[in-house]
């Protein structure tokens, strides 16, 4: 009898915490409907038994644009913004001037007008179609900027952690072939004197099972981003798994680590020796990677890459311990000041004519709207005069985008290791 008495409590508790968690439904993934959708272009609808309306977010819809929600009654205004303000289908020629400003860097008016409905419920749909490929977004609710609560997927940068999209249709989607793995990968960095650090590592479809040994390229983010950027927002896992599956790159594994350091901010000259992630990569990370991964340890299967501040860094890590890698690309970068790039050419003289001999790629990419690309051409320019012939170049619409990023590492990726 106290048995079914200490039972019949337990019950009324549950159902209890389980009214009072009413909305609280775990999130839809991007793409798919509620498991009750209502009529085309209605609000989200009521689940059974919920006290608060159920809210899908984000929403895929079949023209190809992309319905937001938030449940914020009490909220007076909900605004929108991220990545997804760069991330529609052009406007039609009639349009384009009347069209409101596009950013990737999320400084752009959004383009998702948000709209309370009756049941407190915030929505708004984007303008036109998005593109395929990752966006990230945020909300702002009364001023306080917050993640989408009904998506799981996230892509913190350096200051903040924001919401992604993924959108399917491209060559980073997730498709049905062979998978790899991405793993978080602690280590302590002695060159930091002791610091506890992280980088992610992707080893390719079936390395767990077998006893191959593979090439190594090295992935650095950009100065806004983390570690786990490549991962998320850069889709770099998807984006090997499809290019091995169609046999258009060599299986290999990927290392993306923090070109942070705990400094507290890089010196982005062309001074490797200013900036200690250059010690850290050499001393640290392929060491570790060498002795904890079956790799190929030869200059001829090592590559090195990186976007932005990574670009400068992959420059000088690749340049000044030429030897190491045979292959490198430089997305979206250069160094910055005339005076900088005069130094590095007199300190580097004697070496800068054996860059063909030494390097099998030397790859170059950028926007046509990039904020680094005069940096870029300078010194792509310069090299030339002094006799670097073997330099390939690829110019790209748009901007200093995650959306041409992900772009050069599907160009860049087949041409490794042949």
């Amino acid at each position: 009898m106290r048995f079914g008495k200490i039972l019949m409590a337990a019950c009324a508790s549950l159902w209890l915490g389980t009214t009072m968690l009413a909305g609280a439904q775990a999130p839809v993934p991007p793409g798919q409907t509620s498991a009750q959708p209502g009529p085309a272009g209605a609000g989200p609808q009521a689940g059974p038994g919920r006290g608060s309306p159920a809210v899908v977010s984000p929403e895929i819809q079949a023209d190809g644009r992309v319905t937001f929600r938030i449940l914020a009654p009490r909220a007076t205004a909900v605004t929108l913004t991220g990545d997804v303000n760069g991330g529609l289908v052009p406007a039609p020629a009639a349009q384009s001037s009347a069209a409101a400003p596009q950013s990737g860097r999320g400084g752009a008016p959004p383009v998702v007008t948000m709209v309370k409905g009756a049941n407190g419920v915030w929505e708004g749909t984007t303008i036109r179609a998005m593109r395929p490929g990752a966006w990230r977004y945020t909300f702002t609710v009364d001023g306080v900027v917050t993640v989408d609560s009904r998506n799981t997927r996230t892509s913190p940068n350096a200051s903040q952690v924001q919401s992604l999209l993924l959108v399917p249709g491209d060559f980073s989607e997730t498709r049905n072939v062979p998978h790899g793995a991405v793993a978080s990968v602690r280590y302590v960095a002695r060159a930091l004197g002791g610091a506890h650090r992280e980088m992610f590592v992707y080893t390719p479809p079936g390395y767990e099972k077998g006893a191959a040994r593979y090439p190594v390229l090295y992935l650095i983010h950009g100065g806004g981003d983390t570690a786990v950027s490549w991962s998320t927002v850069g889709r770099a896992g998807d984006i090997m798994d499809n290019l091995i599956a169609g046999t258009r790159a060599v299986p290999m594994i990927v290392v993306m680590p923090s070109g942070w350091t705990p400094s507290g901010g890089q010196v982005m000259t062309s001074d490797a020796t200013r900036d200690p992630f250059n010690n850290e990569m050499m001393q640290d990370i392929i060491p570790y990677i060498d002795a904890n991964y079956r790799t190929l340890n030869t200059p001829a299967q090592r590559a090195l890459s990186g976007l932005s501040m990574g670009g400068i860094q992959t420059l000088n890590i690749g340049l000044h311990n030429l030897g190491t890698f045979r292959y490198l690309a430089v997305m979206s970068s250069g160094w910055t000041s005339e005076a900088d790039r005069d130094a590095f050419y007199a300190r580097e003289a004697a070496r800068i004519p054996t860059y063909d001999q030494q390097l099998r790629l030397f790859w170059w990419g950028w926007g046509e709207t990039d904020i680094a690309r005069a940096n870029g051409l300078s010194v792509i320019e310069k090299f030339r005069e002094l006799g670097v012939k073997n330099q390939q170049t690829l110019e790209t619409p748009g901007g200093h985008t995650w959306d041409n990023w992900r772009l050069y590492l599907h160009e860049v990726a087949p041409k490794l290791f042949r």
